[in-house]
């Protein structure tokens, strides 16, 4: 119960897999199923240098923040958990990431489509 609805418990069902890519720039790290949405749950990765990473809604811009990492140490496992997670605003948006300096990201996220 959220105060106002009952919510369902989620358990995550789908794995994506991060294999370096470079996060300098914006970049995609999850393309949902054609007419679905992604909700992200939580992941396990790490990162090239020390940087932050910040998970967006289909792209950079006001209004589209997901998720930001706190900074995070260079070649060191980072796992989070957002519990029932974060979904996108529109099906067929992507999950991009992008970090405070130069760096590359590996590992893997977790969720659903939906």
């Amino acid at each position: 119960y959220n105060g106002a609805t009952w919510e369902f418990v989620r358990v995550q069902s789908f794995r994506v897999d991060v294999s370096a890519v470079t996060i300098t720039t914006i970049a995609t790290v999850w393309t949902p199923t054609t007419g679905k949405k992604f909700r992200l749950m939580g992941g396990s990765f790490s990162v090239s240098a020390a940087v932050s990473v910040l998970f967006e809604d289909n792209s950079a811009g006001a209004g589209n923040f997901i998720w930001r990492t706190p900074k995070l140490l260079a070649d060191t496992p980072y796992n989070f958990d957002l519990g029932n997670g974060k979904l996108s605003a529109t099906i067929n948006n992507v999950l991009k990431a992008t970090s405070s300096a130069a760096a590359v990201m590996t590992g893997t996220l977790y969720g659903v489509e939906q």
